[in-house]
């Protein structure tokens, strides 16, 4: 596991902030939560727990400031949908006043609560799956599923990392979460022979890297949307493969989704696995091969 070091997060919290997560143990958090005129709290293996630390709003602001490198102007296009990502792949959602113009976010502003989810590299995450995924060297389409904070971004991860180590993998990277780029090349560890289109929406890049870089594997995070479904039906056209994620609880919940559903019950997911954090993050609760249940633990 690359280890997580807290000067990542120092640099942009009170200093009495820093101290408190430094006794109470950085190593399993999964989320650092900021609520104006609250208590921070840190969602530590899969439990809530209150640091007790007071965090006024004009520090909570100074916070946001300064993850935003000191122009929240320059990262409103980020704000507005809800998130920013900062250097490690690390996602930070927020909460606030949304100011709209014809239906759509433009801003948002008196920031309220923030949310930081911790990315890491985790090596072997993707053990459980990766014989189902490349069996002999015949590939597979594949869809990750879990719950939020239950691994499916570092699972997605880890195989993107094996799997890159073998084949053309390219990889969408809407948010920067999967390999962080940092002035185009990735933080994270995604395989030698892997290639990364940053800070691009999922469906423009999953076609921009079907079209330009010769893919055997295309893989993206968190799909969902009905142009990403199109984008997945012409990459299987075309002979690549593609590797995503999905939240639910299980299978049913994703055949309950307009489009992803659509996807499910046509069969393009030839491997589907179910995560949870049952015995740690990245559990491999259901493995289903063609339709059928191979493994339910």
């Amino acid at each position: 596991m690359k280890k997580m070091n807290l000067n990542t997060f120092a640099q942009y919290f009170p200093p009495r902030l820093t101290e408190t997560l430094l006794i109470m143990g950085i190593k399993d958090m999964q989320e650092i939560r900021i609520n104006a005129e609250r208590n921070a709290s840190v969602l530590k293996n899969g439990n809530l727990l209150d640091t007790g630390v007071f965090i006024k709003r004009e520090e909570l602001s100074s916070i946001i400031n300064a993850m935003c490198r000191g122009s929240m102007y320059a990262m409103q296009n980020s704000l507005s949908k809800g998130y920013i990502t900062l250097q490690g792949g690390h996602r930070v959602g927020i909460c606030g006043k949304c100011i709209t113009e014809n239906g759509e976010i433009t801003h948002i502003t008196d920031i309220s609560s923030a949310c930081i989810r911790i990315s890491r590299a985790v090596y072997g995450a993707a053990d459980g799956i990766m014989e189902y995924l490349d069996f002999h060297g015949k590939l597979y389409n594949a869809l990750i599923i879990s719950p939020p904070g239950c691994g499916k971004t570092t699972v997605l991860r880890d195989a993107i990392r094996q799997l890159g180590n073998r084949y053309r993998v390219c990889v969408a990277d809407e948010r920067s979460e999967i390999a962080s780029c940092k002035n185009g090349v990735p933080s994270h560890d995604v395989g030698k022979f892997t290639s990364v289109m940053d800070a691009v929406p999922k469906a423009k890049g999953m076609m921009m890297l079907l079209r330009s870089m010769s893919p055997q594997i295309i893989a993206t995070d968190e799909t969902g949307s009905y142009e990403e479904e199109e984008a997945i039906y012409r990459i299987i056209n075309a002979g690549a493969k593609i590797l995503t994620t999905a939240h639910g609880y299980n299978e049913r919940d994703i055949l309950n989704r307009k489009y992803l559903g659509n996807l499910l019950e046509r069969g393009v997911f030839e491997r589907i696995f179910v995560l949870s954090n049952r015995k740690s993050i990245g559990t491999v609760e259901k493995i289903i091969t063609d339709g059928k249940v191979m493994r339910h633990n």
